[in-house]
């Protein structure tokens, strides 16, 4: 079996759980099948960088990844859905990230859903995984381990039941689309207009081309010396938040701005950072996180599966 993954990701958080997929997915297939029944998993990141991307008609199962930008999928995913190829009946998934568990961000893939079922692809799955924020405020490192441990242990769910072929019906949100697809369609266009307000600060900026080589838009050019911002901005906010030295400055964002990894990885084998900080823990805008994670529990006992394996 063949799967591909077709993600679109700016600061890498829906990069890194599309290697989750593929980790899980790999491995559902080695603990619990024959040797002779193999399953290869390829990424392909949606970039305006990229070249010819590999077909769908290459490959058994399809997913389409996409972090949520003002509750609505990015533009470029929703492009690269319309560059898909028709496809008649082929099991396809959908998973999104957030840094928030909100239910408004349930009907964010409805424009790629219409695209895609319109393609004749068959989307048996929609799941959304909880991430650090890229914007908007930075997440503590209690909570950034949290959410990577409970991304481990999702989308180990996500991909079982994925490969033991469960079929759940996708959510058409029509009443919610109606008020908030227009935020999404307001932010889209707005990205590209702001775009051009975004700077490198000379006196901090070392000249490593970081931010030229990471924006998936092809945004960023260098002339003379000096860095523009073009109008193709999706607002991705990979430039600001991998900048080695914080020197891009983010014109109307700027007290939104995130910068620097979140070391997920060495926050998840810290044993000093106390896990589950969410619920009994957490303070402040923290509380909101309550409902999501305890959804997160339910759904995941429901399963057998204990989230503290994933530490």
């Amino acid at each position: 079996m063949k799967i591909i993954l077709y993600v679109f990701s700016g600061t890498g958080n829906t990069l890194a759980v599309a290697h989750l997929y593929k980790k899980f997915l790999e491995q559902y297939n080695k603990d619990n099948y024959e040797t002779d029944k193999s399953v290869s998993v390829d990424i392909y990141r949606v970039s305006a960088k990229s070249g010819k991307f590999p077909s769908p008609e290459n490959y058994d199962i399809v997913g389409v990844g996409y972090p949520i930008h003002a509750f609505v999928a990015p533009e470029p995913i929703v492009k690269f859905c319309k560059n898909l190829p028709k496809v008649k009946g082929k099991r396809t998934f959908i998973f999104k990230t957030s840094g928030e568990g909100l239910h408004i961000n349930d009907c964010s893939s409805q424009k790629c859903l219409k695209i895609l079922t319109k393609k004749g692809y068959d989307v048996v799955m929609e799941r959304h995984i909880v991430m650090p924020y890229n914007m908007i405020y930075r997440h503590n490192d209690l909570m950034a381990k949290q959410m990577w441990i409970y991304a481990h242990a999702l989308t180990d769910l996500n991909s079982r039941e994925l490969l033991t072929d469960k079929r759940e019906k996708v959510k058409r949100t029509f009443l919610k689309t109606m008020w908030v697809a227009p935020i999404g369609w307001v932010e889209q266009h707005f990205a590209h207009m702001h775009g051009t307000a975004f700077k490198v600060n000379a006196k901090k900026c070392i000249g490593c081309n970081k931010c030229v080589n990471i924006c998936p838009q092809n945004n960023i050019k260098v002339e003379d010396g000096k860095y523009k911002f073009g109008h193709d901005c999706v607002l991705c906010m990979g430039c600001s938040f991998g900048c080695p030295k914080d020197a891009i400055k983010v014109g109307a964002f700027k007290y939104w701005k995130v910068n620097g990894s979140y070391r997920l990885n060495e926050l998840k084998a810290d044993k000093s950072i106390i896990f589950p900080y969410v619920p009994n823990r957490a303070k402040g805008i923290y509380r909101l996180y309550k409902k999501y994670y305890r959804e997160c529990d339910r759904k995941l006992l429901s399963a057998g599966i204990n989230v503290n394996d994933y530490i």
